[in-house]
């Protein structure tokens, strides 16, 4: 037993003493050969003051490293020229590095490292020769100014007084994923600057890391192209962004080779412009797949500002100040396959000065805004022309409309949204306070033959489940001018104190759900007369089938006269004391009872160029027209066909024209 413990320990003993033999040889060996090895192997003429090397350990240290290229012109070569204060390396594959060309080490340490380096030249693809892999885990970098450039002395990385933690590291090859995963890092570092693409650089004054959280001063992320390069060049994107923050912060930011969480990103006082092309973009057949997951618990933006700008620089969307707040945001490979690429818990906007261009025709523009995961609160809401009057009727094709709108305020509350497959719309409330809206039709170009839908089938052709349970217009008021070649100005007529109620507005896309629209409208017709209307239908009825009906009280004739004179060449004298309908239609006709009462009628003729009263054919006119109805006369029936190149209010008008002429013509004309 002693003799076999004695050989035992003479074996150790000797494998022991063999080690350190072998280790005090190889670190003689890398003093006193490593120089020559370097200088013959290597494209950089490096020296230092102190080497040690531990094979046990596998550890490397050095003090006082002065690198050069031996041939700085070599532009297939990676250029480096610098000095390090210290250098210490643990756990290195000493054999892998000389055989292999394998760096394969737990840690690397820099001390105090001044570095420029010049990246080589890209290998084409026929070359077999590959780069050096390597593999660190740990990487420490204290007072480092570091200086990265491409060939055409384009800076790729830079950073002074640079101090870098990173703890287990691994590299990914899978240009789908992140380029790299780590458990923890910290770091500070001035006038920070990266090259992240061929397109963008990002810069900052000052980067650190304080209890778990990123703080980044001055920060930017813009372009190295300006918009004509980048147009031509990158054809497959559709914008251009350049972002500025006064400060960017992310607390606990996790990074892995398909994700990256946080749970807190913050921005202040960030500057959004983002540029688009005119052209459209062609998505490609078989897109790829996005691999990296993005999952933010809560992102801040406090008092940023945001402009979208069309090629030619002019604005299509500003903002002059917003706050926001959004939680548990998350983009991921299952998000990606919803027309909205993304979701989230809960948000709230908050903004004003808004300005969006809305075509060739129109601006919008709020003065402020509230937005929130069930509520929208918008604020002087106005959508306003581009052109004249003049201008507008000489630019388009044929006959429309040109609208001037204004709202005191908007507000949307119970808002319940989806966009997955398709946009899935429930309002439990839409109110719209002091509506101002002009409608203004010129006669003059020619007649647009589309056909005008009713708004039952207007409302189905919406592709998508939408419902607004209560949708009311308070205090507002409602303006309609035409003009034709032949008048002098527009006719006009308008409603004040217009209050509309409508329930249940729908398109019909929601399985078992009720159809039915009832809407209740109450105004002063003229801005004097008392006026009401109910109108009902069913968005489900393929006839389009619906009722309306209502009344107008107390109307003098002479406020119509600034409808009817221009349009028609006539005025009117006296009193409409009521005026009473009821009419039923569908998509092709339209039936029911019309009855009215006036006092003192009478109309005059005008001359269609002076507009001076016809005397004589004044008079045969009030001939034929019943001066005063009797106290309750009885109703007519009215019957009309549509004209489909015609909205449903020119329908509507027809049944209440030929109810007056039914009513007050003794014969029949």
């Amino acid at each position: 037993m002693k003799k076999t413990l004695k050989v035992t320990g003479i074996v150790l003993g000797s494998i022991l003493l063999l080690i350190l033999i072998v280790n005090i040889g190889f670190s003689l060996w890398l003093k006193y050969q490593l120089p020559d090895y370097i200088k013959n192997k290597t494209p950089y003429a490096i020296t230092y003051k102190t080497l040690n090397v531990e094979i046990l350990s596998g550890s490397i240290s050095a003090d006082d490293i002065l690198i050069k290229s031996k041939n700085p012109d070599d532009k297939k070569v990676l250029a480096i020229d610098g000095f390090v204060n210290g250098l210490n390396v643990s756990r290195l594959g000493i054999i892998d590095l000389i055989k292999n060309k394998k760096i394969n080490t737990n840690s690397i340490r820099l001390t105090n490292p001044k570095l420029k380096v010049r990246l080589a030249q890209k290998k084409s693809k026929d070359s077999v020769k590959e780069p050096m892999p390597f593999l660190i885990r740990n990487i420490d970098i204290t007072k480092g100014n570091i200086e990265v450039i491409n060939l055409d002395d384009s800076k790729v990385f830079s950073a002074k007084n640079l101090n870098l933690e990173i703890k287990n590291l691994s590299l990914n090859e899978n240009p789908d994923e992140l380029p790299f995963a780590l458990d923890s890092y910290k770091i500070t570092a001035k006038d920070f600057f990266a090259r992240i693409s061929d397109v963008y650089t990002i810069n900052s004054s000052d980067v650190k890391t304080d209890n778990g959280q990123l703080e980044i001063n001055d920060f930017e992320l813009k372009s190295v192209l300006d918009f004509k390069d980048w147009e031509k060049n990158f054809t497959k994107q559709k914008s251009l962004f350049n972002i500025k923050s006064k400060k960017v912060s992310f607390s606990d930011l996790v990074f892995d080779n398909t994700k990256l969480n946080l749970k807190n990103a913050q921005f202040v006082d960030p500057e959004f412009i983002i540029q688009n092309r005119d052209a459209k973009i062609i998505k490609p057949k078989n897109p790829k797949k996005n691999g990296i997951d993005f999952n933010f618990a809560n992102i801040d933006i406090k008092n940023g500002t945001l402009s979208i700008l069309k090629s030619n620089q002019e604005k299509s969307l500003s903002l002059a100040k917003f706050d926001a707040n959004v939680t548990d945001f998350v983009m991921n490979e299952e998000t990606s396959k919803n027309k909205l690429p993304f979701k989230f818990k809960d948000y709230k906007i908050v903004g004003n000065t808004f300005f969006y261009d809305s075509g060739k025709y129109y601006n919008m523009t709020l003065s402020s805004f509230k937005l929130a995961s069930q509520s929208i609160d918008l604020m002087n809401f106005k959508l306003i022309p581009k052109m004249s009057r003049a201008e507008f009727v000489r630019t388009i094709p044929m006959e429309d409309d040109q609208f001037n709108i204004s709202a005191n305020r908007i507000l949307l509350s119970g808002v319940d949204w989806t966009f997955e497959k398709e946009l899935d719309l429930h309002l439990k409330s839409a109110k719209l306070h002091n509506v101002d809206a002009n409608i203004f039709r010129s006669k003059i170009p020619k007649d647009n033959p589309k056909e005008k839908l009713l708004y039952s089938k207007l409302l189905r052709q919406i592709k998508f489940p939408l419902i607004v349970d209560n949708l009311n217009l308070v205090d507002s008021k409602l303006v309609y001018e035409e003009d034709k070649p032949d008048s002098n100005g527009p006719g006009k007529v308008f409603f004040t104190n217009f209050n509309m109620s409508v329930k249940n507005l729908n398109s019909n896309k929601k399985k078992g759900a009720n159809t039915k629209v009832p809407i209740v409208i109450n105004c002063k017709f003229m801005g004097v007369s008392p006026m009401k209307v109910n109108w009902n239908f069913d968005t489900a009825n393929m006839r389009d089938n619906f009722t309306i009906g209502g009344y107008i009280n107390n109307l003098p004739a002479n406020d119509i006269n600034p409808f009817i004179k221009p349009y028609m060449n006539i005025t009117a004298t006296g009193t409409i004391t009521s005026l009473n309908y009821d009419f039923k239609g569908n998509n092709d006709v339209m039936n029911g009872k019309f009855r009215i009462t006036h006092k003192d009628l009478k109309v005059n003729l005008l001359d269609k160029d002076t507009k001076k009263k016809k005397k004589f054919l004044s008079g045969v006119a009030n001939l034929l027209v019943k001066k005063d109805s009797q106290k309750f006369p009885e109703s007519v029936d009215i019957y009309v066909e549509r004209n489909k190149e015609r909205s449903f209010f020119n329908f509507y008008w027809k049944g209440i024209e030929d109810g007056l002429k039914k009513s007050l013509l003794v014969i029949k004309i």
